[in-house]
């Protein structure tokens, strides 16, 4: 029994990683041609009812999410925090700009990161601005790390105004786990239970793979605190997802007990029966919960999409090609 689950685990493994079963199958040279006489429409056919859509869904989420998007939710969650004051000896001021300029500079980008911020009204009744959304909070991050790197400003008020910005962006950018610890559960449990029925699976490639996903998936799960406001006004929930639902519905039945009369006498207790359901739904469960672990990485992308599709950062763009895409025009414009 345990070899035979060992076989069907290996078996589910595979597919998960896109290895496609008929590359396994062996055919005789009279199958082979029999397959070269067939007929077009036959061809046509076969090739057409060939295609496992739920294997491509589980190999297509671990090659995004863990070789694309993986990579820029990790860069994102480091450099979200890097503002340029950690590092002042790898600077890179522009020779070609005075010390007054700099500043002037400076001041330019500040009032375009404030024209790009929502303004609200605290509960004293002062007009403020703030971060609501993920497209302001990659501008502003753009914005001072390029002031703090490439112009390093000497005015007072300017680096007032730098620090109280910077103050904002820490605060509304902070990030916290959204996500559903059934998932995190469900996929941790698959590797717990391949190391049961063979400690040597533990040292696969999938292995590596799956580990990557499950981190992928944590770190995409977290939401910066803009978003969860946003979310909790329009859903008056901070998460997002039928999981954990789904998964605590399938607990609730271990605590139904099932009553029998027989031939209208008393209602007593069927055993019998609450024992056939309990193994229904331990089969149900451990059914779900593999389906469920397998697709940490596609829940991943999910959440990819819902926390930092406006927010990731670029690790090809550099400080000047921001400043350039963003206030070069305004420049040119104004001295024309």
């Amino acid at each position: 029994m345990k070899k035979l689950l060992i076989v069907i685990l290996l078996f589910v493994l595979c597919g998960t990683i896109g290895v496609q079963a008929s590359a396994l199958a062996q055919t005789d040279p009279s199958v082979e041609n029999a397959t070269e006489q067939t007929t077009p429409a036959n061809q046509t056919e076969s090739k057409g009812g060939g295609i496992d859509w739920m294997q491509v869904i589980f190999a297509g989420s671990y090659l995004l999410g863990v070789f694309v998007l993986f990579p820029l939710v990790v860069y994102t969650n480091y450099q979200e925090k890097m503002l340029g004051d950690e590092n002042p000896e790898k600077f890179k001021i522009p020779e070609d700009l005075s010390e007054d300029e700099r500043n002037d500079r400076a001041e330019q980008i500040l009032v375009g990161i404030e024209e790009k911020l929502t303004p609200f009204t605290d509960d004293e009744g002062n007009e403020m601005i703030t971060i609501t959304s993920g497209a302001q909070a990659r501008y502003m991050r753009h914005g001072l790390n390029y002031i703090n790197t490439r112009l390093c400003p000497s005015d007072p008020v300017v680096c007032a105004r730098v620090n109280e910005f910077l103050d904002v962006y820490k605060d509304r950018t902070t990030r916290e786990f959204t996500g559903s610890k059934w998932i995190l559960g469900c996929a941790i449990g698959i590797l717990v239970f391949m190391g049961i029925m063979d400690i040597g699976i533990l040292l696969s490639s999938f292995t590596l793979i799956h580990i990557i996903g499950i981190t992928f998936y944590y770190l995409s799960s977290r939401t910066a605190r803009y978003a969860l406001e946003k979310r909790m006004e329009n859903f008056n929930s901070r998460k997002l997802g039928i999981i954990g639902g789904v998964m605590a519905a399938l607990f609730a039945g271990f605590s139904i007990k099932e009553y029998v009369s027989v031939n209208g006498g008393p209602w007593q207790r069927d055993y019998e029966s609450e024992g056939t359901s309990s193994m229904m739904l331990i089969v149900a469960i451990v059914m779900v919960a593999f389906f469920v672990g397998f697709l940490v990485a596609f829940f991943g992308i999910l959440n990819f999409i819902i926390n930092y599709s406006t927010s990731f950062i670029n690790p090809l763009k550099k400080p000047e090609d921001w400043y350039a895409a963003k206030f070069k025009e305004q420049e040119v414009a104004m001295v024309s």
